[in-house]
C-alpha cells in the first residue's frame, strides 16, 4: 500500500450543511414530481371535458376541437418537460453532491440560476401586460371594444362548443391551481435552501480541500573558509596567466622504436650498473669537480 504523497489535498470530514443539503434536494425532486403528476391529471382531465363538450354540440367545429386538442398537449410539455428535465437534474446531482463531487455542486448551481431566471422571465412577461390593458380599456372607464368602429361586443364571436368547454366549472380545477403555486414555491425555497447551504464556508473549503504548502528546504551552509567556484567561460584566460611549462609524458605504445635507436648485438652484456662506467672526474676531491680518484694515473704518477 502506497502512502499518498505529501502535497495531495487533504479532505475534511464531510459538514452537516452537505447532508441538509443533500435531504433538501431529495425533497426538491419529489415535488417536482408531484407538480409533473399535476401537469398530466390534469391534461388527461382537459382531454375528458374537451370530449364532453364535443358530444353536448353536436355541430361543433372539427378544427376547434382539434385546436383545443392540441393547445392542451401543448401546454402540458411545456410545462412537463422543464419540470421533469429540473427533477431529473436535481436527482443525478444529489449523490455525487454527497460524496463531495465540485463539478455536481456547480451543476446544482446552475440548475438553481436557470429556475430563477425563469421565473423572473415570467414575472417581467406578465408584467407587459400591464400597460397593455391600460391602454384597452380594461384597467380604466368604458367599454374594451367601443360599438361604434363597428365591433361587437363579443369581439371573438359566438361558438356554442367554446361555450359548453370554457362555460362550466370543475371542482378539480379548484384544487389544481393552488397546488401547483404551492408546489413552484416550494420548490423554489428548497432550491434556495441548497445553494446557500452548498455555498457557505465549510461546505466550500470540503468541496475545495486546499492543497498544503510545501515546507522551505533548509539552507545550504558552506564550511568555514568555502568560496563557491565562480563560472569561467570555456578558453577565458586571464591577463597575466602564464600557461604550466610541464608537459604530460606521452603515452608510449608497446613495441615502439625512437628514430636512431641501434639494438645491441646478439651476446652483448649490458651491464645493470651503468654509473660504474662513468668517466671519473679530471680533479678534486672525490666526488667533487676537478680532483682525481686515489687510484687514478695521474695520482700515482705524482706520488712516484
Amino acid at each position: 500500500m502506497t502512502a499518498p504523497p505529501t502535497d495531495a489535498p487533504v479532505r475534511l470530514p464531510r459538514p452537516r450543511t452537505v447532508d441538509v443539503a443533500f435531504w433538501l434536494q431529495l425533497t426538491a425532486v419529489l415535488v417536482l414530481l408531484g407538480l409533473l403528476g399535476l401537469v398530466i391529471a390534469q391534461t388527461i382531465q382537459w382531454d375528458g371535458r374537451i370530449d364532453d363538450a364535443a358530444r353536448a354540440v353536436p355541430s361543433a367545429d372539427p378544427d376547434e376541437v382539434r385546436a383545443e386538442r392540441w393547445s392542451n398537449v401543448t401546454g402540458a410539455l411545456f410545462i412537463g418537460v422543464p419540470v421533469l428535465l429540473l427533477a431529473v437534474w436535481y436527482a443525478a446531482t444529489a449523490l455525487p453532491v454527497r460524496r463531495g463531487g465540485n463539478t455536481a455542486r456547480i451543476l446544482v448551481f446552475v440548475a438553481a440560476g436557470a429556475q430563477l431566471l425563469v421565473c423572473l422571465g415570467q414575472g417581467c412577461f406578465g408584467a407587459l401586460f400591464v400597460p397593455m390593458m391600460f391602454v384597452a380599456g380594461v384597467a380604466g372607464e368604458g367599454p374594451p371594444y367601443p360599438d361604434e368602429e363597428g365591433m361587437s361586443e363579443d369581439f371573438w364571436g359566438d361558438s356554442a362548443f367554446l361555450d359548453a368547454l370554457y362555460g362550466t366549472t370543475d371542482p378539480f380545477e379548484a384544487v389544481l391551481f393552488p397546488l401547483a403555486m404551492l408546489g413552484v414555491l416550494a420548490v423554489f425555497l428548497l432550491t434556495a435552501a441548497v445553494v446557500l447551504l452548498l455555498a457557505l464556508p465549510p461546505a466550500h473549503r470540503w468541496f475545495v480541500p486546499a492543497t498544503p504548502a510545501r515546507p522551505a528546504p533548509p539552507p545550504v551552509i558552506p564550511p568555514y573558509g568555502y568560496a563557491p567556484p565562480r563560472y569561467v567561460p570555456p578558453g577565458y584566460a586571464p591577463p597575466s596567466y602564464a600557461p604550466p611549462s610541464y608537459v604530460a609524458p606521452s603515452y608510449v605504445a608497446p613495441g615502439y622504436v625512437p628514430p636512431g635507436y641501434v639494438p645491441a648485438p646478439p651476446g652483448y652484456l649490458i651491464c645493470p650498473d651503468p654509473s660504474a662506467h662513468a668517466q671519473p672526474p679530471a680533479s678534486g676531491t672525490p666526488g667533487d669537480p676537478g680532483q682525481s680518484r686515489p687510484d687514478s694515473p695521474d695520482s700515482s704518477a705524482e706520488g712516484g
